[in-house]
């Protein structure tokens, strides 16, 4: 058993460590100065060291990545990585009152350790640097939209025609073709075709997200209810989809649920089950209330898109976050770095991200405790039981609230007890009991739109120019502004799920892609701008947008397209000569060994144990603990203030902002958690259970029994083996042996990838 535990241990370490690819360092860097350093320079450095603002002060530039390299009259104000060799560190922490910056005034410490992170990352910023004249007049052209004009995402998606390959073999799926004629060019070949049970097992997980039963077909696997369960956890994170806001009730230290956020995740599976097509999943997502449904409709739950919010309060944190989800999410454009300033690096001007921060200025959010102001929606069942239970429960929190009301008692900074209790108490059993109704979480229509002004500096006290709500000038350069009605979401949707526009099924055909074959053909998914990454393979990409469309934006039709090619169905086989050619498999000379999330672990070790239940929909129940779900995890509380331990050790986005990718790090909380966990642990005896292991059966029947669930075959002889020594040294110390072999198999290198 120890031998067996420590080849897992090994294996994790030498299997998982997987390097982020140089673009999604690069974009990861980029993103972390655009939303966390750059608006620190534009408020305290920018006057005296910015060309936009005609000041070199110390011949050092700080708008630019060329200027705190090069350094001023001083020398390099920047060196990455290191803090004491870098000026600019030396200045904000105030050491020496001659050099000391900001001049006036000293900044907060947060600030200077938020500089002191950048400079430990080696001081990323945007790779291309255009500077910062990139809004400077050219004629009547700007500079920045000038070298749009020219870059690859901007342009029209054109399906084009597939190259013949010499190899018929790789002449039956376009996808090959584009593969093939790449893989020629740069002097590889592919790899044969995977054994029929590795591609079951890569299928089944690639599709379902769960350990295939029997020899399912691609189609059985898209027909399965667990497509959508499986899917949809791409798009949540993409949604930073959460049970509960950003924040706590105040005076009470409780998280703020969202209780009724299950039904847009609901939605959103139900969605991808029935293959709604794309273009109208995104209108109802931003604009379902202006689509004419019915009461009832289970569609306006999609709202919860917006509704689920990291911020509760803060109607400018709340336009910012829905102008990223929305933007970098749908279209790979980082808008929201125009918050402050014309962005630096994209073309889109300060007066685009405020025209974009009237439309979500323009709604109203309930309150999530408000319960009454959510529509009940049909498609859920609840018993008479559960019903009851829930009302009963209901009675005494409401009675709560009806003595605090009377007490008139404050708590905290005068907080009423009675709003503390309705907050907290009624919105935690309203969010996680079954009895209790099933709302959709929307939003409404403000009484009048509201055009925003610019915050100048991203100030909301100083203002500047009025500007309309209408489309990004990049993608619609009359800008016709939205209807003064209402708030122009519907127009919004409208030109985001376009076929004319170039970005959107660019987008979504490059993340399914990723989720399928395990690299990107855009390997910076949320930034198709001018700062990611170029495409490996652009016709590639084009023709896969394009069929997409051609087939009703169909998402089954675009899995089913890429699974059924030869690229996909190739062995993982590492062949040393062509991995010299392309180390990091950019061609796709073979196909790519992918981890298993935290989800999948979780439902496949259920799955194994024959304690998976596989109902549809509900609300959130834990993970983990005493009680835990033997529902899949998608069904899992999502909890943005104490984000979940284990998720967080396995990678799980913070549900904060919008991921493009699930990051893969080793940590040993991952190898403590399959040894010692309760849950894995149970899940082993459960196992062991399930199989009726009796008394009569040889140890070798007990062995290819557990081996037949586990991995569909028989024991091997060196395993038999192995086993009876572990046996013998478990039978001296009286212990019983099974539940440890099945937790060893449970968490084995087999159940960890998909190979």
């Amino acid at each position: 058993m120890i031998r067996a535990l420590s080849l897992f241990l090994i294996a994790l370490a030498a299997n998982l460590n997987a390097e982020p690819s140089k673009g999604e360092l690069e974009a990861r860097g980029t993103a972390f100065f655009e939303s966390k350093i750059r608006p620190v320079l534009v408020e305290h450095c920018y006057k005296c060291h910015s060309e936009a603002e005609g000041e070199r002060k110390g011949g050092l530039l700080l708008d630019r990545q060329t200027g705190w390299l090069d350094g001023g009259d001083s020398g390099q104000a920047v060196v990455p990585g290191d803090m004491e060799g870098s000026l600019l560190i030396q200045a904000v922490r105030y050491g020496d009152e001659d050099t000391a910056m900001p001049p006036k005034y000293q900044l907060d410490a947060p600030v200077v350790a938020l500089l002191e992170q950048w400079v430990k990352m080696g001081a990323p910023g945007p790779k291309k640097d255009i500077g910062q004249t990139a809004f400077s007049k050219l004629g009547d052209q700007v500079a920045i939209f000038e070298a749009a004009q020219a870059h690859w995402s901007f342009q029209p998606i054109h399906a084009v025609e597939p190259p013949k390959a010499d190899d018929p073999a790789w002449n039956e799926n376009p996808i090959d073709q584009f593969i093939f004629a790449k893989l020629k060019e740069k002097k590889l070949s592919p790899a044969p075709q995977a054994s029929p049970k590795v591609l079951r097992r890569r299928l089944a997980y690639d599709l379902t997200g769960l350990p295939p039963e029997g020899e399912p077909t691609a189609q059985q696997l898209l027909d399965s209810p667990h497509f959508g369960e499986h899917f949809a956890r791409l798009w949540l994170d993409v949604a930073r989809y959460a049970d509960t806001a950003n924040v706590t009730v105040p005076a009470t230290k409780m998280v703020s649920y969202y209780p009724y956020a299950f039904t847009y995740r609901d939605y959103v599976i139900d969605s991808f089950n029935k293959d709604k097509p794309y273009d109208q999943f995104i209108k109802e997502q931003l604009a379902a209330d202006l689509l004419g449904f019915k009461d009832r409709a289970p569609e306006q739950a999609a709202l919860g898109f917006i509704a689920v919010t990291p911020f509760l309060t803060n109607p400018n944190d709340f336009a910012d976050d829905m102008i990223d989800t929305t933007m970098r999410g749908l279209m790979g454009l980082t808008v929201s770095c125009a918050r402050c300033h014309d962005h630096k690096f994209e073309p889109v001007p300060t007066a685009d991200y405020y025209s974009l921060h009237g439309v979500f200025n323009s709604i109203e959010k309930p309150a999530p405790q408000d319960i009454q102001e959510f529509p009940v929606i049909d498609g859920y069942e609840i018993s008479d039981e559960a019903r009851a239970d829930f009302l009963a429960k209901q009675q005494v929190v409401s009675a709560k609230i009806a003595a605090a009301k009377k007490s008139g008692k404050l708590v905290g900074a005068k907080q009423k007890l009675s709003e503390v209790i309705k907050k907290s108490d009624l919105a935690e059993l309203i969010t996680y009991h079954d009895g209790a109704p099933a709302r959709a979480i929307v939003v409404k229509e403000k009484k009048r739109p509201l055009d925003s002004k610019i915050f100048l500096r991203g100030e909301p006290d100083t203002r500047g120019d009025l500007v309309q709500r209408r489309f990004l000038k990049l993608l619609d350069p009359q800008q016709e502004p939205f209807p003064s009605e209402n708030s122009g979401r519907l127009v919004l949707a409208e030109k985001i799920a376009n076929r004319d526009n170039p970005l959107t099924a660019r987008v979504f055909v490059n993340r399914v892609w990723g989720a399928l074959m395990g690299g990107y053909l855009v390997d910076t998914p949320s930034d198709f701008g001018l700062q990611g990454a170029a495409p490996s393979h652009p016709e590639l990409l084009d023709w896969l947008a394009a069929d997409f469309m051609a087939h009703g934006w169909s998402l089954k039709h675009l899995v089913q397209t890429i699974v059924s090619s030869r690229a996909y169905q190739q062995s993982s086989q590492i062949r040393p000569d062509m991995t010299e050619l392309d180390p990091t498999n950019t061609w796709y000379h073979r196909a790519n060994s992918k981890r298993l999330s935290i989800e999948e672990i979780r439902d496949s070790v259920l799955a194994l144990s024959g304690q998976l239940d596989d109902r549809l929909k509900g609300h959130p129940k834990p993970l983990w603990g005493d009680d835990y779900t033997r529902r899949r995890a998608i069904y899992g509380v999502v909890d943005r203030v104490n984000n979940d331990p284990t998720l967080r050790a396995f990678d799980f986005p913070s549900p904060t902002a919008t991921a493009d990718r699930r990051t893969e790090n080793i940590v040993p909380q991952q190898s403590l958690f399959a040894l010692n966990s309760p849950f894995i642990i149970g899940q082993a005896a459960a196992l062991v259970e399930s199989l009726q292991l009796s008394e009569g059966m040889s140890a070798e029947a007990r062995t290819n029994a557990l081996f037949q669930r586990v991995y569909r075959r028989d024991a091997h002889e060196v395993e038999h083996k192995r086993l009876e020594h572990f046996l013998a040294l478990m039978e001296k110390r009286k212990t019983d042996p099974w539940p440890l072999v099945a937790q060893s198999l449970l968490i084995s290198n087999e159940l960890l990838y998909v190979d």
